[in-house]
């Protein structure tokens, strides 16, 4: 971030330019965070409903070891996802 903000062009009293380069970090860090961390929350329904479909399979006894292996990562990925949620939660709160 810190070569951006030396490459942002802005020129003028050194208020006004402060209060450009801010506002240009600003969407530049929002761009960032779309990329990082994407729509976590859909992100976090869709691995849930792919979870609850397995744990329905598991119930009827259709599910196999690949099954099982694919709902462990499921619920690993989800587990990163609710860390990625609480991030972005505690960015918007501050």
């Amino acid at each position: 971030m810190q070569d951006k903000w030396i490459n942002y062009e802005v020129f003028g009293r050194w208020m006004f330019v402060f209060k450009k380069k801010l506002k240009r970090l600003k969407q530049d860090l929002k761009t960032w965070n779309r990329v990082i961390f994407g729509n976590v929350i859909n992100l976090g329904e869709n691995l849930k409903d792919k979870i609850q479909i397995l744990d329905d399979r598991d119930d009827e006894g259709a599910l196999d070891e690949a099954g099982r292996e694919e709902r462990r990562s499921l619920l690993t990925e989800l587990n990163k996802n609710q860390f990625k949620q609480k991030v972005v939660y505690f960015q918007k709160a501050c």
